[in-house]
């Protein structure tokens, strides 16, 4: 692109100095006439090109992806999911938990999330087996991935 610029700036100057210099006769007006359609002629051989093969003139650029980014996006997303999770588990079962939550870092999915049942609350201790496998039913259909539940 700076070529090209460069290109047009000193066709001007040539044809400046050209139309000073040139006689006034039918001469210069053939000369004045030719630097007109050379300047044209620079003007349109981008396009040209273009026209011939689009990545002449627009360049393809390989993108690299930033994996530190991608970690910390993904334990980001990972903490936030934790609280989701504890507030799920606190408001339907009543219970309070440690929760793990592990994120890809290709696209984010949910790869496996672990719940340690800290506190059963009022539940009598029968009940603890049947909340444990509901808890684990929910958390797995809710975000489609591997859960344990302990």
């Amino acid at each position: 692109m700076k070529g090209y610029v460069l290109s047009i700036a000193g066709i001007v100057l040539i044809s400046a100095v050209i139309s000073i210099i040139a006689p006034s006769g039918r001469m210069g007006k053939f000369v004045k006439g030719m630097t007109r359609l050379f300047i044209f002629v620079v003007l349109i051989t981008p396009f040209v090109r273009f026209a011939r093969d689009p990545k002449t003139l627009l360049p393809s650029a390989e993108l690299d992806t930033d994996e530190s980014y991608l970690a910390a996006y993904s334990k980001l997303l990972s903490r936030e999911d934790v609280e989701e999770v504890g507030c799920l588990l606190k408001s339907r079962f009543g219970v309070e938990a440690e929760v793990e939550v592990s994120r890809s870092f290709d696209d984010f999915s949910y790869e496996k999330i672990i719940v340690h049942v800290t506190d059963f609350g009022i539940n009598g201790e029968e009940t603890h087996i049947d909340i444990l496998s509901a808890i684990g039913r929910e958390i797995g259909e809710r975000y489609g991935c591997k859960t344990e539940v302990t």
